[in-house]
């Protein structure tokens, strides 16, 4: 028999997987598995047959037990199972973030991704996750949005330490559709907003020890925002944001080269 075919074995029944986990558990008779798995004596006779064969259970005293071998397997599984519902959990967002071959990936977090019938679902999902008692605020995004750039005042308003990098295409929007905003984070000290010439490709948040990582469609839609606690995620977004920052100028020296309405 080869890997193959015995891994075939196993996944071809949820019943065969149910017995395996069961039996890492503790050794059981067969009537006890057919109770906790409401699999038939059938189907629990060719599933201990079959790990049998393959030595990774032995009979005693009319109870099944899994080998070493047995518990090799059931361990090799389980980290199998754990990976590919990873995979599937992230596989949306790793699919349309810009950066997704660079994350340190597999991490712990939550996604929420666009559909047809919740276009807005990510753009909730952010906004409700946001922390309203924040110490430090750092991140960047492509597109410019009426509930974003209103919730900066808020922000600066709770006391909360601001770093934010635009482009210059987004610089120019914000100064010219909210100037009173942009004057307000002009004048405040715990605001910073950096200008950078290169466009920016996908969004970030780095909200104290939370990561929030957003992904666009080519019309600015948000299409999926991923949310994480996962240090290693929180160091790489820290990495990433210090590289889109670099080479940057103050908003401040960037603003007379815009025309826009001054509030003061």
């Amino acid at each position: 028999m080869d890997a193959r075919e015995g891994v075939a074995f196993l996944t071809g029944s949820e019943g065969r997987v149910a017995v395996l986990r069961l039996l890492a558990e503790t050794p059981c008779r067969p009537c006890e598995l057919r109770e906790r798995t409401e699999a038939s004596r059938t189907a629990i006779h060719r599933a201990l047959t079959g790990f049998e064969e393959r030595g990774w259970v032995r009979k005693d005293d009319n109870r099944y037990a899994l080998t070493a071998a047995g518990r090799h397997v059931h361990e090799q599984y389980e980290e199998l199972a754990a990976a590919v519902e990873t995979g599937d959990r992230f596989s949306e967002f790793l699919t349309t973030f810009p950066r997704a071959d660079d994350l340190p990936f597999p991490f712990d977090g939550e996604v929420r991704v666009a559909t047809p019938t919740e276009p807005q679902a990510p753009r909730t999902f952010f906004h409700d996750r946001l922390p309203a008692d924040a110490d430090r605020f750092r991140g960047f995004t492509p597109v410019l949005t009426q509930r974003l750039a209103e919730s900066l005042e808020p922000t600066v308003e709770a006391g909360t330490e601001v770093e934010l990098v635009y482009d210059e295409s987004y610089a120019r929007q914000a100064l010219q559709s909210y100037p009173e905003t942009m004057e307000l984070a002009m004048r405040t000290d715990s605001v910073t907003i950096h200008v950078v010439p290169d466009s920016i490709e996908a969004g970030l948040a780095i909200v104290d020890g939370e990561v929030f990582l957003k992904a666009y469609g080519s019309r600015g839609d948000l299409r999926a925002c991923l949310h994480s606690t996962d240090e290693r995620l929180h160091g790489w977004a820290s990495d990433w944001f210090e590289q889109v920052r670099s080479g940057s100028r103050s908003l401040e020296r960037f603003a007379p080269e815009t025309p826009y309405c001054s509030g003061g």
